[in-house]
């Protein structure tokens, strides 16, 4: 048996994705935003997260082995929330926007705010 699996590894390993770091384009300034994907193994919460395209994500999705999640990343707008002059609140603001994205991709993927900890990565 050692020597069926020991001839056919390939079989029993599992690939980790290559982290990549998205690069925002003119495009992505003028929607004010981009879509960025993560995968981490099911069955480590404590794991490293990945930052994976959307080809790499898609192939991880339905995989029970990976978690995988999707977060809007705010590039544009005021940096703190803006307040009207009625006191309702104009615009959340870059760092409130992605702390919440933040917060709700924790839920699934524990350790991504150890990957993410700067608000206004990519902020212009």
């Amino acid at each position: 048996m050692y020597k069926d699996v020991a001839q056919n590894i390939e079989q029993f390993t599992i690939k980790f994705p290559k982290t990549l770091v998205p690069i925002p384009i003119d495009y992505d300034y003028s929607n004010g935003f981009i879509e960025r994907y993560f995968v981490q193994k099911s069955n480590d919460i404590n794991g490293h997260v990945y930052e994976v395209n959307k080809n790499v994500y898609a192939e991880h999705f339905e995989n029970p082995f990976w978690k995988t999640e999707t977060l809007y990343w705010r590039i544009t707008g005021p940096i703190d929330t803006t307040y009207k002059s009625t006191g309702e609140v104009d615009d959340i603001g870059v760092k409130n926007s992605n702390r919440a994205a933040l917060n709700i991709a924790s839920i699934k993927l524990k350790n991504i705010g150890l990957y993410l900890p700067n608000l206004l990565q990519f902020y212009k």
